[in-house]
């Protein structure tokens, strides 16, 4: 905890002072830009099929994890990085594609049951 308490005063310094005189990103913005490219660019598309699903479960009045759809779309919210361009093409996009389709879908559901 000690080590944990000096390195956290430590890069903290360093982003108050060093990052701020030499024009550069901060310890945060750095280590947002690192799990974007090494993270989020590789699992982003299995991430918003498994959202979508999750998604299409409560939509057939299934319980889920409402904190675990909460907790990704912050995340890809964040990772815009100060817009909202992650957010609308790598899951606003796909979600209302997949609307449009459960709908249709539903739609011709209602309509085959409810003629004779």
């Amino acid at each position: 905890q000690i080590m944990n308490k000096w390195l956290k005063k430590f890069f903290t310094y360093l982003d108050r002072y060093y990052v701020k005189h030499h024009s550069l990103p901060t310890l945060s913005q750095a280590g947002l830009r690192c799990f974007r490219t090494k993270v989020y660019e590789e699992m982003k598309g299995e991430s918003t099929t498994a959202i979508l699903g999750l998604i299409n479960e409560e939509r057939e009045r299934k319980i889920i994890d409402k904190s675990l759809v909460k907790s990704i779309v912050e995340l890809y919210e964040s990772m815009g990085m100060g817009s909202l361009d992650a957010y609308n093409a790598d899951l606003e996009e796909p979600l209302l594609n997949s609307t449009r389709e459960y709908y249709a879908k539903k739609r011709e559901d209602w309509i085959n049951d409810s003629t004779p």
